[in-house]
């Protein structure tokens, strides 16, 4: 008896408002719903939208972006420069050392320029193998390749301005998606610009002499 009268009262919930009463097995009439009864006929559940119960703006947000690519050199980016790397007997080429070079990377390339003589370079350096990390005063590995500068030497030539006068020049590191076909003693422009449109990434230390 009890579990149909609760029946009873469920279906008499939804039909309330056209009837107005429902009656007992007993023929006694059962009181309309309270507020609660009714608005408890009427709550939607709203179903969670991450996985675990974790809402949306719980998430972490992961930061992908890539390291840049950067050079280091025995004087620091902005310094005035003397000899052993300018001037003098500045004939031996600095050490350098890179991190974080790109994903992609096929080869690096190495250009010393004169910024105060546009189009004037020092040293003109490419197919560096990107497993290294750097190079050595004055060494190269065997297989890259060094065009004729713009004094007409073969390699590096430390920078050094008429005397009396102070120039900017830059050391620019860059990561290319080729290697070059180049041999030792190209022209030192060429070599330049086929750099240039190969290059995916490059990074500058400037300075002073």
């Amino acid at each position: 008896m009890a579990r149909t009268s609760r029946f009873i009262a469920l279906v008499c919930f939804t039909s309330l408002i056209a009837l107005g009463a429902c009656s007992r097995q007993d023929g006694r009439e059962m009181a309309p719903p309270s507020d609660i009864q009714i608005a408890a006929t009427n709550t939607t559940v709203t179903p969670s939208t991450s996985e675990g119960n974790v809402a949306g703006d719980d998430l972490a947000v992961v930061d992908t972006e890539p390291a840049l690519m950067t050079l280091i050199a025995p004087f620091t980016d902005g310094a005035t420069v003397s000899a052993p790397f300018a001037c003098g007997d500045a004939k031996e080429s600095p050490s350098l050392t890179w991190t974080n070079v790109p994903a992609g990377t096929v080869s690096l390339a190495i250009i010393l320029t004169d910024e105060d003589a546009p189009d004037f370079t020092h040293w003109v350096v490419a197919n560096i193998s990107p497993s290294l990390t750097g190079l050595a005063p004055g060494t190269l590995p065997s297989d890259a390749i060094q065009a004729k500068n713009s004094k007409g030497a073969i390699g590096f030539t430390g920078p050094c301005p008429p005397e009396g006068s102070t120039h900017q020049y830059s050391i620019t590191l860059y990561a290319l998606d080729q290697t070059l076909e180049f041999a030792n003693g190209d022209d030192g422009t060429a070599m330049g610009e086929a750099i240039s449109a190969a290059a995916l990434d490059a990074t500058t230390i400037s300075f002073t002499a």
